[in-house]
């Protein structure tokens, strides 16, 4: 009976030293995110492009957050489609078509506010 509140007692002692370290901070991502809006459509964009990836126009970009180490961010490219975009710590991009995300199981995209309507061109009289 001892040994097993012996046992009880190390297994509750050691729980914290067994939980998963929480992730580091992604400097790369956080200079991401202090960019313009411009500046990091931009920077996205050129992401996708770089991945052999068609980015026409960058018309939305959405920060999920981290997995893992990575950034995360959701790209709508117009013509082009949606993406995810991991960022590295090291500066390192991975760009996946939302699409693809829950055969490699990865986090799913997120339905994305559809663009609105450019306003009617005026007209000539």
């Amino acid at each position: 009976m001892r040994s097993i509140a012996a046992c009880a007692a190390a297994l509750l002692l050691s729980a914290p030293a067994l939980a998963a370290p929480p992730p580091r901070p992604n400097a790369f991502n956080a200079q991401l995110r202090a960019l313009s809006p411009a500046d990091r459509a931009g920077a996205l964009r050129r992401a996708v492009t770089l991945a052999n990836q068609r980015c026409g126009r960058l018309a939305q970009s959405v920060d999920r957050g981290q997995y893992g180490n990575l950034g995360f961010w959701q790209v709508r490219c117009v013509p082009g489609g949606d993406y995810a975009v991991f960022t590295g710590p090291d500066g390192s991009v991975q760009v996946r078509g939302c699409a693809d995300m829950a055969a490699l199981k990865l986090p799913a995209c997120v339905a994305m506010k559809p663009e609105p309507a450019p306003p009617p061109a005026p007209r000539r009289r």
